[in-house]
This record gives C-alpha cells, sequence and structure tokens, in this order.
C-alpha cells in the first residue's frame, strides 16, 4: 500500500518552502545542469551547488564568472531553490562574492568557512570571532538567507550558534566533514584516500541539533551520513529542518534519493506520523529543565550498555588488519 499520499514531507528551511526536506549537499555532482535536474526529479527539495573558492588560480584560469553562469543556468532550470555554496579567504572576497552570488539569482547562501587554529599563539576566542566576523560582514552585504556549515571543533556551539545568529546567520549547517589526510606507508608521504560518510557518523550533528533545537537560533540542517529515511526521520525528530545528502549519492547515483523518501514514508507510516513540520524537534532535549544532567546520565548507560555487547575476550586472538588503499 502506498501510504506517501498521507504524509506531509514539506518543510520550510532558511525561510525557503521546500517540498522534501531531502537537500543534496555541494559535491561534484552539482557541476552538471541535468545532474541537478536529476535531482529535482528525483524529489530533491532544494539543492546546494559546490562551493565557489577565492582562490588567485580559480579567479585567473576559470574565474568567478564561471561560477555566476552555472548559478544564472541552473536557476533558469530549476523549479526547486538553488542554494550558493562560497569559501573565501578574505573580508573583501566574502562581501563582493557574496553580492555577485545574491545578484545572479541564488535563494540563499551557505558559507562553507574552513579556519584551522594551527597557531599556539591564537587563543579559541579568535577563532570564533573570525566565524561571527565572516556573517557578520556577508549578512551586511546581502539580503538573502545565509547559512554556516560549522565543523564540530568548538568548545560550545549553544554559544557560538547563539553570536552567528545574533550577527546575522539564519541558519546553522551540522557538520562540515573535513576530508583529513592519512599516511602511505608505502610512498612515505601523505595518503588522500577518499573516505564516504556512514550513518554511523551522524550520531554527531544528531546530538548537537537535539541540543540547539531548543536555544531557537534559526534553521538547523543536518549534514554528515545521512543515507536512509530513518535517517532522515531521526534528524527531523531531533530539530532538523532538512538533511543534507552527499556521500550516498556518490556511491548509488542520484537517483537513490528516491529509496530514501520511499524509506522516510514507510518510517512516517510506522511511527504514525503525518506531517514533518508538527513533529520537527519533539524528540529534541527541549522540553528538559536540565540537558546537561540528562547528558550525564545517557553518558553513563552508555558506558554500561557496553558491557552487553559481544566482544572476543583480551586472550582471543584478533587478526591485523591491513588497509590498502583502494577506491569507494
Amino acid at each position: 500500500m502506498n501510504t506517501s499520499s498521507a504524509h506531509d514531507i514539506g518543510v520550510n528551511y532558511l525561510g525557503l518552502e521546500l517540498r522534501s526536506p531531502l537537500v543534496p549537499s555541494a559535491s561534484p555532482l552539482g557541476e552538471r545542469i541535468d545532474s541537478l535536474l536529476e535531482m529535482e526529479n528525483c524529489g530533491a527539495g532544494a539543492v546546494v551547488l559546490p562551493s565557489l573558492f577565492e582562490d588567485p588560480w580559480i579567479v585567473r584560469e576559470r574565474g568567478v564568472q564561471y561560477y555566476l553562469d552555472h548559478l544564472v543556468e541552473a536557476k533558469t532550470a530549476l523549479k526547486i531553490p538553488v542554494i550558493a555554496s562560497l569559501n573565501a579567504a578574505t573580508s573583501e572576497g566574502w562581501a563582493m562574492l557574496a553580492r555577485q552570488i545574491e545578484q545572479a539569482g541564488a535563494d540563499a547562501l551557505e558559507l562553507n568557512i574552513y579556519h584551522l587554529g594551527l597557531s599556539p599563539e591564537i587563543a579559541s576566542e579568535k577563532i570564533e570571532q573570525a566565524y561571527i566576523d565572516v556573517v557578520h560582514c556577508v549578512a551586511n552585504a546581502v539580503r538573502i538567507p545565509v547559512a554556516v556549515k560549522l565543523p564540530p571543533f568548538f568548545s560550545n556551539l549553544t554559544r557560538l550558534g547563539k553570536e552567528l545568529n545574533e550577527a546575522g546567520a539564519t541558519g546553522l549547517v551540522l557538520f562540515n566533514r573535513f576530508y583529513q589526510p592519512d599516511l602511505d606507508l608505502l610512498s612515505m608521504g601523505p595518503g588522500y584516500t577518499l573516505r564516504l560518510s556512514t550513518s554511523a557518523e551522524n550520531r554527531l550533528p544528531l546530538r548537537w541539533i537535539a541540543l540547539l533545537y531548543q536555544c531557537e537560533i534559526g534553521y538547523l540542517a543536518a549534514s554528515t551520513g545521512i543515507r536512509t529515511g530513518a535517517d532522515v526521520l531521526k534528524m527531523t525528530l531531533s530539530g532538523a529542518s532538512v538533511t543534507q545528502v552527499c556521500s550516498i549519492l556518490l556511491q548509488r547515483g542520484i537517483p537513490w534519493l528516491r529509496k530514501i523518501e520511499s524509506e522516510l514514508h514507510q518510517w512516517m507510516d510506522t511511527c504514525k506520523i503525518v506531517s514533518l513540520r508538527e513533529t520537527r524537534g519533539t524528540l529534541s532535549h527541549r522540553w528538559l529543565e536540565n540537558p546537561a544532567q540528562i547528558e550525564r546520565e545517557e553518558y553513563r548507560k552508555a558506558l554500561q550498555g557496553y558491557s552487553q555487547i559481544d566482544v572476543p575476550s583480551w586472550h582471543d586472538e584478533i587478526p591485523l588488519h591491513v588497509e590498502h588503499h583502494s577506491a569507494e
């Protein structure tokens, strides 16, 4: 029995009405118009274009105009919202490129900020202030909604989220998954094998979305490890407005969006959920008077639960697994 017609999976993200919470995130898949059209036809609620980087070689060889032309073409071809992504290096670049993106017709802008504190002389407050300054700069330069894609490496995300919202961020995307280098023992140098995310990795954004939802600091988008309809529903119940999808589409292809949506309808039917809008955040920590105390209690239960897992004896021989580089 097809129950999809009985479910309302429409959502609102950054003030934009979307038919679905499924949003393909910034990736090489968004470089072609035919791929973007396929995403729309397979049920995407919106799309995020690949990031425009403020780098000298891009300005010289490909040019910002190439990106803007692609954005204009995407807006012309698609009926769903098109969200641009920007990674600049200077305050002038953030403001100038954001204005050009807005003029090209983007429905919203996602800030892909990559700032690592590599010097022991830089205090953590200065790193956080750098994010706030970028948001303030861009929000003052454009009128379209601005979302910030954050890494999880902050000591107090609730405080930072509040300050980003006050600086002009309409929403937060949790989290930016940096591709960390490995070491190649054969070449005795860096290894850059791409490891795509798994559903096990989505517990980190799941936890923080639930905690941030109670702070009422704008829209929340879940990113990292979104692969199934169950993942989408869990994120929605925690407080996410949308779920960004990437790795599974790179692995299985864009039509996999249809499978995720089908699974979402099945889980909504199983859980007797009619509307995602009405159900968003119902399993977050919003109703708790002391979320920190509950977090501590859940941590204790998790450690106790480890003893129930069937693990090998310390005396059992565990074979050494040697990982070879291979494409996924």
